[in-house]
């Protein structure tokens, strides 16, 4: 009986010696398996260097971006011009925001040159249009501003019992609104339509000029704070200048700036205004004769006329000159009026020149240069 106690509990012993034995191999292959996942990892860490290297996207250089902001830029000022002057800008604003979008959508220089192209061919289609807008409403400002102030300032002329609006020289009866228009018309190029918008602008400012120094009570003979403003504006403070005031038909010689002579003058009549502006001496002659456009029998024919003295300030037939068969100049001389001399030709205003007397267009003469500025407002 003992005996075989002692074998049962030997081969318990087996037994547990046996599992033991197991459990520890178990362990063993499960730690093996670990270290080779493990070292598997570490193997694909390790062979990192064999995993293809990304490509840089190329970028976009600087200058180039630059280039696309300074355009938007152009845009965006050409879209306001218009719109200042009430142009349609609906497809132009699509057209920036498109640019402006692809632009930043850019990934690479050659989509961005892409954009770049569209966007510069969008600011050159946009000029012409922006400009004639521009033309237009300046046109449309002046037009406005002369018809407004010529209702409110009028000439009742007692000779001939005729009411005359004042500042027709900035008008539509051949005065330079005419001339605006003209240049409206046949604007074809940018160029064309920049120095139309410049003649406008000067049109605008001697009007404002004019309208100023038709209230001003200083005598003819001293100087206007108006003559020095515009000389001041454009730029003309250094030599000679000749100033007309076509409000007190009178003429204002600077030099340097200050006042040296003073005459009074007449100017264009109603139907043949004087051109205000900003002109030079083109050409002088003494003496000379000055020969009608229209044939005997026409409404401004004159015979052949000798001249002594005579400044071209403007192409077609513009003249500083003397008018030796008249008596009188001042203020009201453009219009119909009576004058001492009799001369029935004297009784009206010029055809558009700066008429003086024989011995101030003589002075002129001599103190005038080609170029010298002839400032008409």
């Amino acid at each position: 009986m003992k005996y075989k106690q002692r074998m049962v509990k030997n081969k318990v012993r087996e037994y547990l010696k046996i599992c033991l034995l197991c459990g520890l191999t178990m362990c063993l292959l499960l730690l093996s398996a670990c270290s080779v996942l493990g070292g598997g990892t570490n193997a694909g860490t390790d062979n990192s260097a064999s995993t293809p290297t990304p490509v840089p996207t190329p970028t976009i250089a600087p200058t180039m971006k630059d280039q696309g902001d300074m355009q938007l830029e152009s845009f965006r000022t050409w879209i306001a011009l218009m719109k200042q002057y009430n142009g349609d800008t609906t497809q132009y604003q699509k057209q920036y925001d498109s640019d402006q979008q692809a632009l930043q959508n850019a990934k690479t220089e050659t989509d961005f040159k892409k954009a770049l192209a569209t966007l510069n061919a969008h600011v050159d289609a946009i000029k012409l249009p922006a400009m004639k807008a521009e033309l237009q409403g300046l046109q449309q400002k002046l037009n406005q501003q002369v018809t407004s102030w010529g209702q409110q300032h009028q000439y009742h002329d007692p000779y001939n019992n005729t009411t005359y609006p004042l500042g027709y020289e900035y008008g539509t009866n051949g005065g330079v609104g005419s001339w605006s228009q003209d240049d409206l018309t046949s604007a074809k190029t940018l160029a064309d339509y920049q120095q139309a918008i410049e003649n406008l602008n000067m049109y605008l400012t001697n009007f404002q000029a004019m309208t100023t120094d038709s209230s001003d009570t200083t005598p003819y003979n001293q100087p206007h704070a108006t003559d020095l403003q515009l000389i001041q504006h454009y730029g003309k403070t250094s030599g000679g200048v000749v100033i007309v005031s076509l409000a007190e038909q009178a003429m204002r010689v600077y030099n340097d700036g200050k006042l040296v002579n003073a005459f009074q003058v007449t100017t264009g009549q109603p139907d043949l205004p004087t051109p205000p502006g900003v002109w030079w001496v083109e050409g002088k002659q003494s003496p000379t004769v000055f020969k009608s456009d229209e044939q005997p029998g026409g409404p401004h024919y004159y015979p052949p006329t000798p001249i002594n003295y005579a400044m071209q300030y403007h192409s077609n037939g513009y003249f500083l000159h003397d008018s030796w068969w008249r008596a009188d100049y001042g203020p009201h001389t453009n219009f119909p009026h009576p004058d001492a001399s009799g001369d029935s030709f004297s009784a009206q205003g010029s055809h558009g020149c700066v008429n003086l007397s024989k011995d101030n267009a003589a002075w002129l003469y001599n103190f005038v240069k080609v170029y010298t500025p002839v400032i008409i407002y």
